[in-house]
């Protein structure tokens, strides 16, 4: 196959996306309230052209929120808006089954379809369930849905029809995994594989009989967006067997021997994040399909399984699992219902696969990639077992910014709002706003530009007056007239900016190691991590090539001598912190877009006043800082409450950059400081 666009990093859906956004084509999409076909909505509504999807639902307006609903979860993974204007723009919903003949829809919409010039009809809807008791249902989705769902595209008269499959198609077969069909008399592990296998060959049949052009995409175990670690909402593969796990942490706890999984020692698993899945579904759009028929939808890592199951017994604090060829006496009770619970998995457990793939490589998963992704899903299944988690709200500014609102707390308490760093996902706020929603409606935001990079950069608005009044709309939305306010690193500036520019809005402030304008000074130290972003961030932020260049040193290219103190600094820069945190620290870092934008805003907060605003701002602040903080120096705190009418200082010497993330302590000093400060008569009263 000849590729193209191969000018840009391979995999970058933002660059992807706005390349081809005025490129027109009207698609029918299965499987939008899915995982992955939600997520291929989600990035395919940024390019132009009509997206009819079929969903089952009681009415229009349920089939809408169900797509909505799915959708809402995608733009949460992604750290993202949801794409509301472009929801009701290019999004017509056509209520039908895929178990029925011609999906059941009506002849209005069928006559619909038919003049709608149908570009590609995408069929990513299947049932994933596996045991035989469901054979009949897994035959009616996965078979005769596929029959149903070919046969509408055909009186549609679209142009590409494109079928999702499974690379485990393959059942048990081992070795090298061609990119063809397979036959169909293979061992299989269980009859989801098997159902996917028959309706690929189903597919050949048809298309080839009645003329349309087909293409069968085959992903392999699919893993949330690389882009946040986060699971996206999804509960199979990976999920499904650590969700198990999980669940039975307290048997498992108690086993006095270790549970025996019988497998191969060198089998291997192919995870791949599902947003490069959706790469290279829109790149094979945009090129035509090349010229082959099937494809895999693989990653170029294939991680040991093995070892991928003694990780997931280590993130849960237990060491309950040992990898064995065979058990040399029967299975015990317990090994029996360990076995029962995770049956899907087992049969990946012993088999050694290698995908060919002939689209370009993605970036591999690394093993700290898989601990993030694990940490990250274990502690979201603390907090779905909590029951607390951040309300997500789209609060649009006034210049059109969506801008993705978090609130934790009942609305009748006082209003606290948690200014986050530049860049940073929310998921940095969620453990102080979880301590402190007990006493407060806690509401936060994440940046504009970064780290939901689908927003237009404006160059002309990087400063954080932005951002200051980015939170003033968040208050008008809310109508709160008065709030508490309390922010982090680069949030700090953006608190003390909003109370200099709005100081009837604002009634206190805590400022939590805060990395603001004020320069170095003889007076004035900065740490060796402020020193590097203060050095490299110019450069970067000047020409968009060096944020190409940058990207490359992070992420493995070859250093020249004259790169050889860049790469350090950088080093420097992505090391420099706890590496439970580095996922979220490093979002800024993982595409030159995200990192230019990064550099502007982190640039144009150095260059703004040399006082960081404090001389205009009358209120009480609180500065705390820490001995330990290797990213924003202690003197920085120190010299804001000197320029403070107001201020005080509180300095913890074993404290570091990330202190309100996991000190307790921290919640309680702004809980007292709050309160002391609040105004009885005015604070969290709402505009009239």
């Amino acid at each position: 196959m000849e590729h193209q666009l191969t000018d840009y990093r391979y995999g970058d859906l933002l660059e992807l996306t706005n390349r081809h956004r005025n490129t027109t084509k009207n698609i029918i999409l299965t499987g939008a309230t899915g995982f992955l076909g939600s997520n291929f909505l989600f990035w395919r509504l940024r390019q132009s052209g009509k997206i009819y999807v079929l969903v089952r639902g009681e009415s229009q307006e349920h089939a809408r929120q169900r797509v909505y609903d799915a959708l809402a979860v995608c733009a949460s993974a992604y750290n993202q808006p949801i794409p509301k204007a472009d929801i009701d723009s290019k999004l017509e919903y056509i209520l039908g089954d895929m178990t029925e003949t011609m999906c059941a829809i009506s002849k209005a919409d069928l006559e619909k379809l038919a003049a709608g010039n149908i570009s590609e009809f995408w069929h990513c809807a299947a049932s994933l369930k596996f045991e035989d008791r469901h054979k009949e249902e897994i035959y009616h989705h996965n078979i005769n849905g596929t029959q149903n769902v070919m046969d509408l595209a055909r009186r549609v008269n679209c142009q590409h029809y494109l079928h999702i499959s499974t690379a485990y198609t393959s059942g048990r077969m081992a070795g090298e995994i061609p990119e063809s069909l397979h036959p169909v008399d293979i061992a299989y592990n269980n009859f989801y594989e098997s159902s996917k296998n028959e309706g690929e060959h189903e597919v050949a049949r048809f298309c080839d009989a009645n003329g349309l052009d087909y293409r069968i995409l085959r992903p392999a175990i699919i893993m949330g967006p690389l882009a946040s670690r986060r699971s996206g909402g999804t509960r199979f593969g990976i999920y499904g067997l650590t969700q198990e796990m999980y669940r039975l942490r307290e048997t498992l706890s108690k086993l006095q021997t270790p549970l025996r999984l019988i497998g191969d020692l060198a089998a291997a698993g192919n995870l791949v994040p599902v947003d490069q899945c959706v790469f290279d579904m829109i790149y094979l759009s945009n090129i035509g399909f090349g010229d082959q028929k099937v494809y895999h939808l693989t990653n170029s890592s294939d991680l040991n399984v093995k070892t991928m199951l003694e990780k997931i017994d280590v993130a849960l604090g237990m060491k309950s699992i040992n990898f064995v060829p065979e058990r040399d006496t029967p299975a015990t009770a317990i090994e029996e219902l360990f076995d029962k619970r995770t049956v899907f998995y087992g049969g990946y457990y012993r088999t050694i696969k290698n995908f060919a793939r002939s689209l370009p490589k993605h970036a591999g998963l690394s093993w700290a990639d898989y601990g993030t992704y694990l940490t990250a899903f274990i502690k979201e299944l603390d907090e779905q077992q909590s029951g607390t988690t951040f309300n997500r709200v789209q609060v649009t500014a006034p210049d059109g910014i969506e801008l993705c609102v978090l609130t934790l707390g009942d609305n009748s308490k006082p209003p606290l709002v948690l200014a986050n760093a530049y860049g940073m996902p929310s998921d940095f706020m969620f453990p102080l706003a979880k301590r402190l929603s007990d006493q407060f409606q806690v509401i936060t935001w994440e940046s504009r530009w970064v780290p939901a990079i689908t927003h237009e950069f404006d160059l002309e608005k990087c400063h954080s007056l932005t951002h200051a009044r980015d939170m003033i709309s968040i208050l008008d939305h809310f109508g709160i007239a008065k709030s508490a306010v309390a922010g982090w690193s680069s949030g700090a500036q953006v608190c003390l900016r909003t109370m200099a520019e709005f100081p009837d809005r604002i009634s206190s402030a805590v400022l939590l190691n805060g990395g603001v304008s004020l320069p170095a000074s003889n007076e004035i130290k900065i740490t060796e991590f402020e020193k590097n972003i203060r050095t490299l961030f110019p450069k970067i932020a000047a020409n968009y090539r060096f944020a190409q260049k940058y990207c490359d040193l992070i992420y493995g290219a070859h250093a020249t001598s004259d790169d050889g103190e860049d790469r350090k600094m950088i080093s420097t820069i992505l090391t420099s912190t706890d590496p439970f945190l580095l996922y979220m620290t490093s979002v800024p870092f993982r595409t030159p877009e995200s990192l230019f934008r990064y550099a502007n805003m982190m640039n144009g907060l150095f260059n703004e006043r040399a006082d960081a605003w404090t001389a205009d701002v009358p209120h009480p602040v609180l500065v705390h800082v820490g001995g330990n903080d290797l990213v924003t120096h202690a003197d920085v705190g120190r010299f804001l409450v000197a320029g403070l009418e107001n201020g005080v200082l509180s300095f913890d010497e074993n404290g570091d950059h990330f202190s309100h993330f996991y000190d307790e302590d921290l919640a309680t000093m702004i809980k007292q400081f709050v309160t002391q400060h609040q105004d009885q008569t005015q604070d969290a009263l709402s505009m009239t």
